[in-house]
């Protein structure tokens, strides 16, 4: 079962339930809503998604809608949740599943999450002690024994915020790092990325030692590997529980880091390129409104996520960049790719580059530590190893340093950085 943003699409089953005498016992003061009334309901649910990301949500299973869900911001209180289930469905343990995920986004936004039902409700309440609520106090509302109950968030899951590949806060790519994501769901990781708004954030989990499992959320999916906020995370561990190697165990493979003060040197999972699709690179171009580009091979480079490496014809070209935001994330997820790595070197063999990410709902990356790997491995298959700077986001204002080792025998590369505290 999932939530789904309330739509127009929804507004038939609002008007069904609204007036269904299974639904209205339990529901508000007990009373059906006049078709205007649902209407009004309706209208205001669409703005509050508009306008805040929430509010009501369609409980969908199969891709039929069983239910419906919301979300209420009361003030210091909290996010008041609250669901009702079709009453062709009661019986399956959907209320519990609901409540669960709506208990989950709430504590992504909130401190706390609260919750009510009525005197003759007593289903309601065993759903919130299944999901970990916790009674609070009765009180008379609408002309029924009202029953509060209310859930804080532990506070270890503490959010950080730290810019990689920089020793400026105003520099670099800033990342979220939660250093103990212990119990928390998938949908909670994601709304928690999603709120901050970073390209990534980094969770971790602690094994044994300096070994960590960790985990990447854009604001709008997982991602398999993230190279600047593995070095945020590298840093924040390193200023915990001192300098020396971490082990990372990431969905995109085992990642070695070295870390010595206030700096990091990832080492990624194997590297390969190849020679991108001709029809790739002609719809890549022309969303990025490209009519020439540079004499290099377009190629697929791959440092535990894919990119797309691009080569300019000079800096003011890289410069200009401007896009196609929607076309650019349709190609790129049907053909599996993270960023698209524009690039160019200047006379010292500097490479400058940018790394639009519209698949994580972003523009564009400051510094892009996994497809700085993927690069690497790309100039070391064509000319040999080597090792060499990247300079990113000095487009965005937000100037990064990437040194990186394309040299090693086994094909990984290595990428390193300074990273520092957001105040």
């Amino acid at each position: 079962m999932e939530l789904v943003a309330w739509g127009d699409e929804h507004f038939e089953h609002l008007l069904r339930w609204s007036s269904d005498p299974q639904v209205i016992e339990y529901v508000g003061d007990g009373e059906p809503w006049s078709p205007e009334y649902a209407e009004e309901r309706h209208e205001k649910a669409l703005r509050l998604h508009e306008e805040f990301g929430y509010g009501w949500f369609a409980a969908v299973e199969h891709g039929e809608v069983v239910g419906l869900g919301s979300m209420m911001y009361r003030g210091e209180a909290g996010i008041e949740i609250g669901w009702w289930v079709d009453p062709a469905h009661w019986g399956r343990g959907l209320a519990t599943r609901m409540a669960t995920r709506l208990r989950d986004r709430a504590l992504a936004r909130s401190h706390r999450v609260i919750a009510g039902y009525h005197d003759g409700n007593a289903a309601s309440g065993r759903v919130m002690e299944k999901i970990g609520m916790t009674y609070v106090e009765s009180f008379h509302a609408a002309g029924r024994l009202q029953h509060k109950w209310a859930l804080e968030r532990d506070m270890t899951t503490e959010l950080l915020r730290y810019s990689a590949f920089t020793k400026d806060p105003a520099g670099g790519n800033p990342a979220g790092v939660v250093l103990d994501a212990t119990g928390l769901s998938d949908e909670v990781m994601l709304a928690i990325a999603a709120k901050l708004g970073y390209s990534e954030t980094a969770f971790v989990l602690p094994r044994e030692g300096r070994e960590f499992d960790v985990r990447y959320f854009s604001p709008k999916a997982e991602v398999p590997f993230c190279g600047h906020a593995t070095i945020a995370t590298s840093v924040a561990l390193a200023e915990r529980i001192g300098d020396g190697p971490l082990t990372f165990h990431t969905p995109a493979g085992e990642i070695s880091i070295e870390t010595a003060a206030g700096t990091a040197t990832l080492t990624s999972v194997p590297t390969s390129t190849s020679e991108a699709d001709p029809e790739l690179v002609r719809q890549a171009l022309e969303t990025l409104r490209y009519k020439e580009i540079g004499d290099a091979p377009v190629h697929v480079g791959f440092g535990g996520a894919r990119h797309l490496l691009i080569p300019l014809r000079d800096r003011e070209q890289l410069a200009e960049l401007d896009y196609d935001f929607d076309a650019l994330r349709d190609l790129m997820l049907a053909h599996d790719l993270t960023t698209v790595h524009l690039w160019w070197r200047d006379d010292e063999g500097v490479v400058h580059a940018r790394d639009p990410f519209p698949v994580g709902g972003v523009v564009e990356d400051a510094a892009t530590g996994a497809a700085a790997a993927a690069f690497g491995g790309y100039l070391r298959d064509l000319e040999g190893p080597q090792r060499f700077v990247i300079s990113q986001g000095e487009d965005m204002g937000r100037p990064s340093r990437l040194e990186v080792d394309a040299t090693r025998e086994d094909r990984r590369v290595s990428v390193t950085g300074a990273a520092v505290v957001i105040p």
